[in-house]
């Protein structure tokens, strides 16, 4: 097995969760087979997710949470790392959206630096940015915060003015 009981991962689009448990489990009269069993990290939500373990597709949307290392590596790159606003609303929010819940951890970096880059422009500027982009910028940092926080022991809520002191960005 990839993962072990006590394993931070990170599950798809649903950020940090700790493996609670792999169980023989049986859903809709199936014969039984082994599941992950997934706890989010920093939600206050009781629920938990099943990943079964013969399921390719379903694993492979598992990674293990990045070390103290990677973490600041990925914080420090974070000045050179651009990726481009895309005027067109509809296209930006598959774009984007798509990152957040499908791309690396550099790409999702990329677009938290995107938005927030456009938030000042148009804060320079009196105006606010939409609630989609809103949205977007929201769960970027929502994944991206807890899995740095659990590489560096803080509390997420610490992360985004730890990462502004790292990478010398505004």
């Amino acid at each position: 097995m990839k993962f072990k009981i006590g394993d931070n991962v990170v599950y798809g689009g649903n950020g940090v969760c700790k493996i609670i448990g792999i169980k023989d489990m049986s859903f809709f009269n199936e014969a039984p087979k082994k599941y992950y069993v997934l706890a989010p990290v920093f939600t206050k939500q009781s629920s938990v997710m099943y990943v079964p373990l013969d399921s390719k597709v379903m694993v492979d949307k598992l990674s293990h949470v990045i070390d103290k290392e990677e973490a600041m590596s990925l914080i420090r790159s974070l000045p050179d790392n651009n990726i481009d606003w895309i005027e067109d609303k509809n296209l930006r929010k598959d774009t984007f959206n798509s990152i957040v819940t499908k791309g690396t951890r550099k790409e999702i970096m990329g677009v938290i630096k995107a938005v927030l880059t456009r938030r000042a422009e148009l804060t320079s500027e009196g105006k606010r940015l939409n609630m989609q982009d809103e949205k977007t910028l929201f769960d970027a940092e929502a994944r991206m915060n807890a899995e740095i926080a659990i590489a560096l022991d803080m509390d997420p809520d610490e992360v985004p003015d730890f990462i502004r002191r790292e990478a010398s960005i505004a």
